[in-house]
C-alpha cells in the first residue's frame, strides 16, 4: 500500500496510509531518498507466529521505546 510521509521526528517517520491509518517506522527503515512530503510504498509480510511470552516481551520492549530486536 502507498503512504504519505507526514513528518519525521526523533528518528521516526509518521506515514499516513492510503487506506486509512498511520504507520510509525524508524528512519533507518526508509529508502535513503525518502523525506517528509514524499510518497512511499509500504509492504507488510507475515512471518508466522510467536509464543505468547515472546509476544509479551516484544510489546513491552516497544512500549518502553526500545526498537531494536535482540536475540
Amino acid at each position: 500500500m502507498r503512504g504519505f510521509v507526514d513528518r519525521i521526528a526523533d528518528g521516526v517517520a509518521v506515514i499516513v496510509l492510503e487506506g486509512g491509518g498511520r504507520a510509525y517506522l524508524p528512519v533507518a527503515g526508509l529508502p535513503s531518498d525518502a523525506q517528509a512530503g514524499g510518497v512511499v510504498e509500504v509492504t507488510v509480510t507475515s512471518v508466522g507466529s510467536m509464543p505468547a511470552d515472546e509476544v509479551a516481551d516484544l510489546i513491552e520492549r516497544l512500549q518502553s521505546g526500545e526498537h531494536h530486536h535482540h536475540e
